[in-house]
């Protein structure tokens, strides 16, 4: 199991939610990183890339999201306008007065970012400078709604069925998904992630993106993802006139920990976009070539991937 981060304090939610933040970095930072994990992981996933980021005074925040890792549900229905309301928090509590701030959110951690672009607009552009969104969709995860075909709706809807079976009877299930798909971090009780799943299908702010055009946007998708598959990242693209899309070739959803290098060149381009103009970013040299794939675009644009 990947070692957990030293805990830095705790963040009370007004639902009795407690936030377990993990801060490094320096106390005088000229930009502040706060990065939001996905389904079923932990601040964990992203240890290696605090630890190899080239730059002294950036301040690193991670967090558990709530339910997961070492933060508490809380008496509030499970949904991903509640992460962007504690996404909020925790940018308030980690980053006062005019500090910028570049957000960084995998698959759920995503979500919670898009959500909060859609909640609190005033945000962005203002101190949210920059954002990395990686195997990640604005909505449209829910396969058991009408618009799918036949096949693509009997999958969804069974999906839905696996996560009643995990929320009433969650010990064999609990079994079942050691055995199945064992994880590398602490992961929350069964129970608890199948009403989450429940809010990542309710989640849809694909009307709500116009915020994002105000600032660089970066887009990070593996080529074979099969849970949020890439036809969500070239739609986000499209949809936001200042994204740039990166695809890893052969990459699948859990990039922060299998393509860990692909991701931390994607997050240090994210850096740079995200400082004041004339603060330069230290970049690191990459290990090895990489690979450029065009992708077509809707309104005439071309997205690149360059992948470790």
């Amino acid at each position: 199991m990947a070692q957990p981060p030293t805990l830095a304090a705790e963040l009370q939610r007004p639902d009795g939610a407690r936030l377990a933040l993990y801060v490094d970095g320096p106390s005088d930072p000229d930009l502040v990183l706060v990065m939001a994990h996905g389904w079923q992981a932990a601040a964990s996933v992203f240890n290696e890339h605090v630890r190899h980021l080239p730059r002294p005074r950036t301040r690193i925040v991670r967090y558990d999201q709530r339910g997961h890792g070492n933060s508490t549900n809380g008496r509030a229905l499970p949904s991903i306008p509640l992460l962007a309301d504690d996404l909020k928090a925790v940018i308030a509590a980690t980053a006062p007065g005019p500090l910028p701030v570049l957000l960084v959110g995998h698959s759920m951690g995503g979500m919670t970012v898009l959500a909060l672009a859609a909640q609190h607009p005033h945000l962005i552009g203002d101190k949210v400078t920059a954002a990395l969104l990686a195997a990640t969709t604005a909505g449209g995860l829910d396969l058991a709604t009408a618009p799918h075909p036949p096949l693509k709706r009997l999958i969804g809807m069974t999906r839905h069925a696996m996560a009643a079976v995990c929320i009433h009877a969650p010990g064999p299930a609990h079994r079942m998904r050691e055995l199945v798909r064992p994880r590398p971090y602490q992961q929350p009780p069964i129970d608890h992630a199948a009403r989450w799943f429940k809010a990542l299908m309710r989640h849809d702010v694909a009307d709500q993106l116009d915020a994002l055009a105000r600032i660089p946007v970066h887009i990070l998708v593996g080529e074979n993802d099969q849970t949020i598959p890439p036809i969500h990242a070239l739609r986000l693209a499209a949809q936001i006139d200042t994204a740039r899309l990166h695809v890893i070739p052969g990459g699948g959803h859990r990039l922060p920990t299998q393509h860990p290098e692909a991701f931390l060149t994607a997050l240090e381009r994210a850096c740079a976009d995200a400082l004041p103009a004339g603060v330069r970013w230290p970049r690191r040299r990459a290990r090895r070539d990489r690979t450029t794939i065009p992708l077509p675009m809707s309104r005439g644009r071309t997205a690149h991937s360059r992948a470790s």
